[in-house]
């Protein structure tokens, strides 16, 4: 599990830098994204299309970031 959501963290690191950054701009707190990026709170869809929009990343790309083993 240590490489879940991989492709959005580099997504993320290359967009924004950090995670904080990213956090901020979604509304999460840093632990709150913490906790999602680790798989253990789920993203709901309005979050995962938000995170899509400030990613730059398509609607129909977004199970290859959010929908990973």
């Amino acid at each position: 599990m240590g490489r879940q959501y991989a492709k959005l963290k580099g997504e993320i690191r290359e967009k924004y830098g950090t995670q904080s950054a990213f956090a901020s701009d979604m509304g999460f707190t840093i632990s709150t994204m913490s906790l999602k990026l680790n798989g253990k709170s789920e993203w709901t869809r309005a979050e995962i299309v938000k995170a899509c929009d400030l990613l730059g990343v398509p609607l129909s790309e977004a199970h290859n970031y959010f929908f990973t083993n």
